[in-house]
């Protein structure tokens, strides 16, 4: 890893338009136009777990944002998401929805080089991270840590493992509905989108949370592509849901040499 020696690393609270992050950058770079990395949160988790990511990421050169998720931190309403993981999906589509917000933002402040942004995103945020691979064709690269590239698959299957009678309960308007909108940013339904933009998934191959088997089967299907000749796919055999330091550390050296180069 690259690495570059600053006074400080600052993290800042602040917003980007009305959507609040976590603002963090080498103190003497405050208002430089510097490479940028959108960086997400898991479930039900706090914006600042992605921290540690960030501060390899600065050091590393980069310029990063994390963003607080919808119905997470100060934009929860009161919803217990314990209570209610059906607006899981919900929240993925937002952030996706969100992500050319933080870019403009970042861009018209004159702190962001348009042309050096990527994305990364742990869990649910690798979910999004992989979304916002299919959506967004000027990120230059984008890691996905523990997440899926396959949102509709994940969905269908959590829906069938509900209860008979609370999937009864489930409107099938509400249902297609959600499925073709996350279809819009599925990259299994539109891998050419990933363009030969490096991409970088890690899994565990015995993830209870987020099951290997969507990764597993996208790079099955699609790793002979052209479009999938800069991915690059890591796995823990036995391994759970958990990101290993050293693969962050990984993850942190592909955005480098991806984006700086």
């Amino acid at each position: 890893m690259t690495t570059n020696l600053f006074e400080d690393v600052v993290v800042r609270t602040t917003k980007l338009g009305d959507l609040p992050v976590l603002h963090v950058f080498a103190a003497s770079q405050a208002q430089t136009k510097l490479p940028t990395i959108i960086d997400y949160h898991g479930w039900t988790n706090q914006t600042a777990t992605e921290l540690s990511a960030a501060y390899q990421l600065v050091r590393a050169g980069f310029r990063v944002i994390l963003p607080t998720a919808y119905l997470h931190g100060s934009r929860n309403d009161g919803t217990d998401l314990d209570r209610h993981p059906e607006h899981f999906w919900s929240i993925v589509g937002h952030s996706v929805a969100e992500f050319p917000q933080l870019v403009d933002s970042l861009v018209a402040a004159g702190i962001t080089d348009a042309d050096k942004i990527g994305v990364m995103g742990t869990s649910m945020g690798g979910i999004t991270a992989a979304g916002v691979m299919a959506t967004q064709p000027q990120v230059v690269a984008g890691v996905s840590l523990i997440g899926s590239p396959e949102p509709v698959a994940f969905a269908k299957d959590q829906v069938a493992q509900l209860p008979a009678a609370l999937q009864a309960k489930l409107p099938d308007e509400l249902i297609t509905k959600t499925y073709q909108q996350l279809a819009k940013f599925d990259l299994s339904e539109h891998p050419e989108a990933l363009a030969g933009r490096p991409m970088f998934f890690f899994n565990g191959t015995a993830d209870q949370m987020v099951p290997y088997q969507y990764v597993r089967d996208f790079k099955h299907r699609f790793k002979d592509t052209p479009a999938l000749s800069a991915t690059v796919f890591k796995r823990a055999e036995g391994g759970v849901h958990h990101v290993p330091h050293k693969i962050q550390e990984a993850a942190v050296d592909f955005l480098t040499a991806s984006i700086l180069k």
